[in-house]
């Protein structure tokens, strides 16, 4: 199975507060988890979902819970042999592959930047963690 984490532009909004917010969702061969269009902290998911699969690709074995931060949701992520990682949203488990996540880090950061966010704390850290990624 397919596993991909997707996000909508035209919904990134940076409220008064300064919480990035937007759509932010995942999906295991076409299906959405929590749900299509679920709205959501979208560059800190992001940032701790890609942070959790480079933890725990690092080995067999390693698991990390990584929560939504609206709603009780959440996926894990699981080490498997090869260097793998195995992630669970909802009732479905999908391998994830760091090209797909990568991407998806990159797209958002560059629509961050784009709306002159550059400098918000959630993009700063998202940009420190894509780093870590070789291309």
């Amino acid at each position: 199975m397919v596993f991909d984490v997707r996000w909508d532009a035209e919904s990134l909004e940076c409220a008064g507060a300064g919480a990035i917010w937007g759509g932010v969702w995942v999906e295991t061969e076409g299906e959405a988890f929590p749900e299509r269009g679920w709205h959501d902290l979208p560059v800190a998911f992001v940032a701790e979902l890609l942070d959790a699969f480079a933890e725990v690709g690092a080995g067999p074995g390693r698991r990390r819970r990584v929560r939504f931060f609206d709603g009780p949701f959440w996926v894990d992520l699981a080490g498997v042999d090869g260097g793998g990682v195995a992630v669970t949203a909802g009732s479905r488990t999908a391998e994830a592959a760091a090209p797909a996540l990568t991407g998806a880090a990159d797209a958002l950061l560059l629509a961050c930047q784009g709306r002159g966010w550059g400098e918000h704390s959630d993009v700063r850290r998202l940009r420190a963690i894509r780093s870590r990624f070789p291309g």
